[in-house]
């Protein structure tokens, strides 16, 4: 690779940064299509983000960036524009700075786990977690034809929030005696050392899906495989916005072979 004061520039704004893949996955793919492009992980604290927006609107080479956390919400603020979904949960995860330096925020974490999911019509889905993924995660689950969707957070009051962007009763707080009729699982918080409120997985269907946004493996996935339960993993929807995600960057769609030649090269399985 290149890099020459002409090379467009990517970046994922995160606080740490240092467990961030991106870079790995959107290298190899610019490499692979000959492309004068370079992505790299920028690590923001919470408290400098303004700066950091003002910085990447002046940044003449800058095509655009992901945001991951603690970040999600926080840019929505310094948006020129933003999509419906965006608009709708107050999330982004994906920036493109047009020519004139504005920036347009996007939401591609409801799609990519859509995908990795499977069809979720008629299904019933208790999310853990409030925060930013989860909501953008719930939007796309609500308008994919969940019949309902229960919320179990440390804040009632942060998932009361949550629920009042959505139409009554499609969404409400979750009860223990729920637990058996959940068809699908989401852990969206960032817990990996216990099993979140010490959710007993074995009170779930046999059939049931877990999926957890985050990619390593925690004290939830563990017990979940245990039970012989479905577990889908973050790296699944990551994997699925990659190809969103890279078309609003740059146009091109790129082919599935190189998607996971790229994925192949972090060491996570799908």
């Amino acid at each position: 690779m290149r890099i020459s004061g002409k090379t467009k520039v990517f970046t994922i704004i995160s606080h740490p940064a240092t467990h961030v893949i991106a870079p790995i996955i959107y290298n190899h793919i610019f490499e692979r299509l000959d492309l004068d492009m370079v992505y790299v992980a920028h690590d923001v604290a919470l408290k400098a983000v303004g700066h950091t927006m003002q910085a990447y609107t002046a940044w003449e080479n800058l095509g655009g960036f992901n945001v991951t956390i603690p970040h999600k919400e926080v840019v929505v603020e310094f948006l020129d524009a933003m999509c419906p979904i965006t608009s709708h949960t107050g999330v982004v995860n994906t920036v493109v700075r047009k020519e004139d330096g504005t920036l347009y925020g996007y939401n591609t974490d409801g799609v990519g786990a859509l995908h990795a999911l499977g069809d979720v019509k008629g299904v019933k889905c208790l999310m853990i977690g409030a925060g930013g993924a989860a909501r953008a995660i719930l939007d796309a689950i609500a308008h994919g034809g969940a019949e309902k969707v229960y919320i179990l957070n440390r804040s009632k009051l942060r998932a009361e929030r949550v629920m009042d962007i959505f139409p009554e009763g499609k969404v409400q707080w979750f009860k223990d005696e729920f637990l058996p009729e959940v068809d699908i699982v989401i852990q969206a918080t960032s817990i990996a050392d216990v099993i979140p409120f010490g959710l007993d997985l074995s009170r779930l269907k046999k059939e049931a899906r877990v999926f957890e946004v985050v990619m390593q493996d925690t004290a939830f996935s563990k017990e979940a495989r245990r039970m012989g339960l479905q577990v889908i993993s973050g790296f699944a929807m990551l994997y699925h916005q990659t190809r969103r995600n890279f078309k609003l960057f740059t146009g091109i769609d790129i082919a599935d072979d190189i998607i996971r030649d790229a994925f192949s090269l972090t060491g996570y399985r799908l």
